[in-house]
């Protein structure tokens, strides 16, 4: 899957997500789906472990460590 991050408060970003959004709406094959940040980060167990490393790390004031992204997808 390939993440695409759109500006939402440009002109061109509001008319991209909106057709999108109809696309979706008429295709009903989920071959557009719309993912929050949050989600997308909980949704692997990779993913959910850094992300709660990171918090638990700042939340206890330590510097975090450098992490190679291929490491974030086993």
């Amino acid at each position: 899957m390939t993440t695409i991050q759109i500006n939402e408060k440009t002109k061109i970003g509001k008319t991209i997500l909106n057709m999108l959004k109809e696309l979706a709406r008429l295709e009903k094959d989920d071959s557009i789906k719309f993912l929050d940040e949050t989600e997308y980060l909980l949704s692997s167990k990779a993913n959910k472990e850094v992300l709660l490393n990171g918090i638990k790390q700042i939340k206890e004031g330590k510097k975090g460590k450098t992490i190679n992204p291929s490491e974030l997808w086993k």
